[in-house]
């Protein structure tokens, strides 16, 4: 028996038109829109005015709110424009518009770095200067999460290299074009942690990157695989460390509180380039695809990169009427603007055509009981929206709306067609502003 979690849905995974696609590095844009907020936390300050020079990989933005992470250039050219623009997570956000010079200047030479000596507060301050976030969706800052409180013992980092959501592949193809640089990572991790163990979690179905992982981590006693049933949404960090560790993470908890830490393939990745190489974080992997776009594919982009160029390269779309999506189709976001920028926390685009979608109008509740069944976390969804729909702000924390991941499963299988995952994420927006007050 495989191991897993309880609850959650399996669902197809449509990864079959890049599964098989290396990664591609498309041409260099001619303009990149780089917001100076890519996570929640404060708002960078811009570093660099309009009509400045600057070169790929040089810092233009940076805060210091412990939240926040350094926002370096991801072309060489000119800085046009310091103003609002669309962003694919906060609609508008401040950014910077950099137009390219076609010469792909770098800031610095990318050399060898040696790191063993370094302290753990050395290496944590390489890795926030570098820019680098969690780069699966969430993009909470890693110097953050590889720091937790001191009274609380870590025992295990887990890499997170499920990729749960449909259609995208690009942990996959990491997995098996990069997997050297990978257990380089895990292993500044492991120091970083001042733990003996670190397992890759990793979907049973997934062959090939399963075989070159285990001969590759062969030679490494403290990396072992996890290798768990497929399912969604398994690559959730509370889900993953319930699988792989058989331990719960308590409510309203982190994962620190069940003695593990959780990062993705790609974050680890960049914390060895930004340790070893000294390489900040400007450019990323993203899965391109869905039935709506022509050329399916990996790309690795800069960051800043528009959609509009995405859509250009991937030889455009089918039809007029497109659903856009950053992200997965679970959990992603909606796009309706062609200019809005690749982040540091954009996994993939997915194009799906408007007619496609399953459009049925809500019915009431039948009280089925399914979006109870498969919740990961042991909500219960058709309390919470009846609560959400009459208003009762004030009982939701009874029922622990704040543990809900959003992951979309209870609307998923819910026959009534209810907006469970619109209603849930009123109902948190609404208790947390009310305990602000």
């Amino acid at each position: 028996m495989l191991k897993t979690f309880t609850g959650g849905i399996r669902l197809a995974g449509h990864k079959e038109a890049t599964a098989n696609s290396s990664i591609e590095i498309p041409s260099l844009p001619e303009q990149v829109i780089i917001p100076l907020i890519q996570y929640g936390g404060r708002l960078c300050e811009p570093l660099v005015k309009t009509g400045e020079r600057v070169k790929a990989g040089q810092l233009i933005g940076f805060s210091q709110d412990s939240l926040s992470v350094a926002v370096h250039s991801s072309i060489s050219g000119k800085v046009a424009r310091i103003g609002e623009f669309a962003h694919p997570d906060f609609e508008k956000a401040r950014a910077i518009l950099i137009e390219s010079d076609g010469l792909d200047e770098k800031a610095r030479e990318v050399s060898e770095k040696d790191y063993q000596s370094l302290s753990k507060e050395e290496l944590l301050n390489r890795i926030r200067n570098a820019g680098v976030v969690g780069m699966g969706g969430a993009s909470f800052p890693t110097h953050v999460k590889l720091n937790p409180p001191r009274n609380k013992k870590v025992n295990f980092f887990v890499v997170n290299m499920f990729e749960c959501e449909p259609y995208i592949t690009t942990d996959y193809r990491l997995a098996i074009e990069r997997c050297e640089e990978i257990l380089s990572g895990v292993n500044i991790f492991l120091k970083i942690l001042e733990v003996e163990t670190a397992y890759i979690a990793i979907g049973a179905n997934k062959k090939e990157a399963l075989d070159i992982l285990k001969e590759k981590t062969a030679k490494f006693e403290r990396i072992k695989i996890a290798a768990l049933k497929p399912k969604f949404p398994q690559g959730e960090e509370k889900c993953l460390i319930k699988a792989v560790l058989n331990k719960e993470v308590p409510r309203g908890k982190l994962p620190y509180e069940a003695g593990a830490i959780v990062c993705n393939p790609q974050t680890i990745i960049t914390v060895y380039e930004a340790v070893c190489l000294g390489k900040p974080l400007y450019e990323k992997v993203i899965t391109v695809t869905g039935k709506g776009i022509k050329k399916p594919g990996n790309l690795k982009v800069r960051i800043g990169t528009l959609l509009k160029d995405i859509i250009e390269y991937s030889g455009g779309v089918f039809e007029e009427e497109m659903e856009v999506i950053f992200g997965g189709p679970m959990m992603g976001r909606a796009q309706t603007d062609i200019n809005v920028p690749v982040v540091k926390g954009t996994s993939g685009i997915i194009f799906l055509p408007a007619k496609s979608l399953d459009l049925s109008k809500e019915s009431a509740c039948i009280r089925c009981g399914r979006c109870v069944e498969v919740c990961p976390v042991r909500l219960l969804p058709l309390e919470i929206n009846k609560l959400v729909k009459n208003k009762k702000w004030e009982r939701l924390n009874a029922y622990h709306i704040s543990e809900c991941m959003l992951c979309g499963a209870c609307a998923y299988v819910c026959p009534s067609k209810i907006p469970l995952v619109q209603r849930l994420k009123l109902g948190q927006k609404i208790t947390k502003r009310l305990q602000k007050k």
